[in-house]
């Protein structure tokens, strides 16, 4: 298995939460797991399926690929999976990547 998977892993497990969220920062209860993300080697990448302003959502992380696209990609195919195991309808869409959240709030 590559580094960048057993990192999607490992931070992936850390990365269940439900909270509140205004959209243009992490939300409080992710401050802890976006330090942790940020701490990440670089080519890194957070995917959410869900509002994080509600009750229901998932999110996975990849990263230390050689590319950005690698990285978006891995963290989308994992959260995917996560959204499966738990029925959601919600599609994943990036969060965020290297150091900048680029999630809308849609």
């Amino acid at each position: 298995m590559a580094l960048g998977r057993h990192i999607a892993v490992a931070v992936a497990a850390l990365l269940l939460l439900s909270c509140a969220s205004d959209g243009a920062t992490p939300p409080p209860d992710l401050a802890k797991v976006w330090r942790d993300f940020l701490a990440l080697p670089a080519e890194r990448a957070l995917a959410i399926a869900g509002d994080p302003r509600r009750d229901r959502w998932v999110t996975a992380a990849s990263a230390g690929h050689a590319t950005r696209e690698q990285a978006e990609a891995e963290a989308l195919s994992e959260c995917r999976n996560r959204r499966g195991m738990r029925r959601m309808q919600a599609a994943c869409v990036l969060y965020a990547v290297g150091d900048e959240i680029v999630w809308q709030g849609r």
